[in-house]
């Protein structure tokens, strides 16, 4: 004898019927045969996937996906949505069958464009080990010995596609449209790509194969309100309550059986339970032949849901060795496989970390094997975040029966730490304790100190070995930490579009020399190369007061560090790269003491692969020498150094001492156009040096060539008053006018602030100085070349 149903006795015969409608139980419709489900390890790996119609997504596809992979790409660029289709798929599959009544997307916000008639399809390709394909093949063997010779011809090499579609209209349904043995190399399913068609259901199967399952479902939820009702609620009712619900079993079965009880109010019934419910309570004679009655009613309908899961379907569905009337055992046993799979899913809004992961670490005190486990994670977070925790019961008090645990780091409770480590606790904790399959992680960098950033990077590609990784970052240290092979950038017009970054190919393009992060080339749809790194400030300070949102425009910056390397970040192949990636290109130059026929040869030099912008002043200060500006920065100096002024700064002296301050400047403009012109580089004619045509010898070409060199500098020598000259008279030209923007900006600046008490410092104040600028200040060719980045 053994016991069933909650203390209902039964025999062995009832056992071994009731151990078949389990199993039908758990697998709705397609049970068709006592083959049992094998258990595999599961060693898959997703190797590619295909995304149609889902939100932000028309169609994406996913290729050569590794052990770590990361998804780059601006707001609102649909990075999410992919991870949370990657989501949806396994969630689907999480019980092995092929029907999933109840979605986890399918809503009419889950369609492209609110497009309700278009289904969403997920398509994923996985990776089978050797062992896997020997499974599947001996599970199709083992259930149909006549295709044993082709199976064994099974590709080794060979991707399982699994096809899942969601539709909305007439109803929310999701279903496994088709699972196949692909080609390797394909990321479409499509005829050309499939090898071996494992399953393949259509519209009409999935409809009837719908409908068995929900009445299955049914049926399962009704036998278990029966259970309930002869297991407690029968019990309680009186000889009075039994007297009134057998003499009006309409009126008062849902009352007695199915109201409020100690335990919660159970499902409301169906019209179908309660009908045979009445006619149960109707054919007996008393209460006591109740549980008897309620046993073979409960008998009858697991035999119906028997009935329902052996009934073959009327339209068929294709298999591996044709068309079926049910689905085969080996596919459950495929689907069951990747149900089983442990997925992880990070959403960018986490749970605070506390009483849960707590909870877990104490149980790991006082669980066999526990305590080596609580050590390596204790050592992990130690290495990683520099901090020690614990975990502890709380103390009881009065009004708790039983005390919660609580997490300790460094010895203060969790929550009283920064967000920043309760962040990255929250990742660390959620996969050493779950060890998912597959881990998706969306902002991974939320709350993250940058070195923090890098070295929780590192964690997730050192874990990446035991655990397929995606995540989605707006991070430039995540995408610059060397090593990315799996990295893919996400753009969106009118629907999300995903282009794998060919890191070899950049780093071939943009030599490391250079200076330029990955991020650089990747992250940003305008690229403004300036001469030095506080040029960026002083425009984003600007940008800002002008609100234009540089952001928004995906526009990033590399300092050059001098106009004198312009040659080398202006490479063809670099250019050639950034054109071919679609990423406008600038070049933003000071003025100096540059004529129009260089900047002429420079704006030919870059060609129509990029533009040229050369301001009108000396350099970026000189647009800095509003009056108004600087009488609040020398104000916010003098407070910064604790000092206070009697009077306020008068604007229009600072007006007067700036064009004093020029004048004393003169000079220096005049010298620096001078030396522009007598100080250029010398440069020896190498090749005529090494020319194999030349009959001299070495020393004798070394010496013609300096001697063409001194001759050249003896010329310059003699032209030294005639330049010096032409330069005054320029300057003298334009000066009346043009003054402040021909002397050196940074200088000028400095010179003034000396006339208050303070000084200026070119790297640290020019942004400060910007800041305090109001837009009606900040010159008109600033702004049409703010608008000229963000357009």
């Amino acid at each position: 004898m053994a016991v069933l149903h909650q203390g209902w006795r039964v025999n062995s015969e009832q056992i071994c019927y009731n151990s078949l409608c389990f199993v039908a139980l758990h697998h709705p419709v397609f049970f068709h045969s006592p083959i049992g489900f094998i258990k595999y390890s599961t060693d898959m790996k997703l190797e590619a996937l295909n995304i149609q119609n889902f939100r932000s997504i028309q169609e994406v596809t996913v290729e050569n996906c590794g052990e770590f992979n990361v998804i780059v790409g601006k707001n609102n660029a649909g990075k999410s949505n992919i991870l949370l289709a990657i989501n949806a798929f396994f969630q689907s599959l999480r019980k092995g069958e092929p029907i999933i009544l109840k979605p986890p997307i399918g809503n009419s916000i889950d369609h492209y464009n609110n497009l309700v008639g278009k289904q969403i399809e997920i398509t994923i390709f996985f990776q089978l080990s050797l062992a896997e394909r020997d499974n599947l093949i001996q599970d199709i063997v083992s259930e149909l010995p006549q295709v044993k010779n082709s199976v064994n011809g099974i590709n080794s090499e060979l991707r399982l596609a699994v096809n899942l579609e969601f539709t909305s209209f007439p109803e929310q349904l999701g279903y496994v449209k088709k699972m196949a043995l692909c080609k390797p190399n394909y990321s479409i399913l499509s005829e050309e790509s499939v090898v071996h068609t494992i399953l393949e259901i259509g519209p009409e199967a999935a409809k009837e194969l719908s409908d068995k399952a929900k009445r299955s479902q049914e049926l399962e939820n009704e036998i278990e309100q029966i259970n309930i009702v002869a297991s407690e609620r029968f019990k309680r009712l009186d000889e009075d309550d039994w007297n009134r619900l057998k003499a009006n079993p309409s009126a008062f079965l849902e009352r007695f059986l199915f109201g409020v009880s100690s335990r919660a109010r159970i499902t409301r019934p169906t019209g179908n339970l309660l009908n045979r419910l009445e006619s149960l309570i109707q054919s007996l004679e008393s209460k006591g032949d109740f549980p008897d009655a309620a046993s073979s009613l409960i008998e009858s309908m697991q035999q119906e849901a028997f009935n329902l899961r052996t009934e073959p379907i009327r339209h068929r569905i294709n298999s591996f060795s044709g068309q079926e009337t049910s689905v085969p055992i080996y596919v459950l046993n495929l689907m069951k496989k990747i149900g089983e799979m442990n997925v992880l899913y990070l959403t960018e809004r986490r749970e605070p970390i506390g009483k849960r992961e707590a909870s877990q670490l104490l149980d790991l005190k006082i669980t066999r094997g526990g305590p080596e486990k609580l050590r390596a994670i204790q050592n992990t977070v130690s290495a990683l975040l520099g901090v020690d925790i614990d975990a502890f019961r709380a103390k009881k008090t009065s009004s708790v029966e039983d005390p919660e645990a609580e997490l300790d780091v460094d010895q203060f409770l969790v929550q009283v730490n920064g967000a920043g480590i309760r962040e990255a606790l929250r990742l660390i904790l959620d996969y050493e304790l779950n060890r998912p399959n597959i881990l998706l992680v969306e902002e991974p960098e939320i709350h993250l100190h940058p070195a923090l950033e890098t070295s929780m990077m590192r964690y997730l590609k050192t874990i990446g070995k035991d655990c397929q990784i995606f995540i989605t970052t707006h991070s430039t240290n995540f995408l610059d930490t060397a090593e990315m092979r799996n990295v893919y950038l996400a753009s969106r017009d009118n629907s999300t579009t995903i282009q794998l970054i060919n890191v070899e190919e950049a780093e071939q393009s943009v030599p490391r020399e250079l200076g330029i992060r990955l991020s650089s080339l990747f992250m940003f749809d305008r690229l403004v190369f300036v001469e030095g790194p506080t040029d960026e400030d002083v425009i984003r300070e600007w940008a800002f007061i002008c609100g234009i949102n540089l952001a928004q425009a995906s526009v990033g910056f590399v300092p050059m560090g001098g106009v004198r390397n312009l040659a080398h970040f202006a490479t063809e192949a670099t250019i050639n790269f950034l054109s071919k990636r679609r990423v406008s290109v600038f070049f933003m130059l000071d003025r100096d003491e540059r004529e129009e026929s260089e900047i002429k040869h420079l704006t030919m030099q870059l060609g129509n692969k990029a533009k040229l912008i050369v301001l009108n002043k000396r350099e970026l200060e000189n647009y800095l020498l509003s009056p108004k500006a600087i009488a609040k920065f020398i104000d916010l100096k003098h407070q910064l150094t604790g000092r206070k002024e009697n009077k306020a700064i008068n604007e229009d002296e600072i007006a007067q001492a700036i064009d004093k301050c020029a004048d004393e400047l003169k000079n220096c403009a005049i010298e620096r156009r001078v030396a522009k012109i007598t100080c250029r580089p010398i440069l020896l004619n190498r090749d005529a040096i090494l020319n194999p045509d030349s009959v001299a010898s070495l020393a004798n070409k070394l010496k013609e060539e300096y001697n063409n060199q001194k001759e050249k500098l003896t010329q310059l020598e003699k032209e030294i008053e005639s330049v010096i000259e032409a330069q005054t008279q320029l300057v003298e030209s334009k000066w009346v006018t043009k003054k402040r923007d021909l002397v050196p900006g940074d200088i000028l600046l400095d010179n003034l602030c000396k006339l208050f008490g303070v000084r200026f410092n070119k790297e640290r104040d020019s942004a400060r100085l910007a800041s305090l600028m109001e837009e009606s200040e900040i010159d008109s060719e600033i702004k049409t070349i703010l608008r000229t980045f963000a357009d």
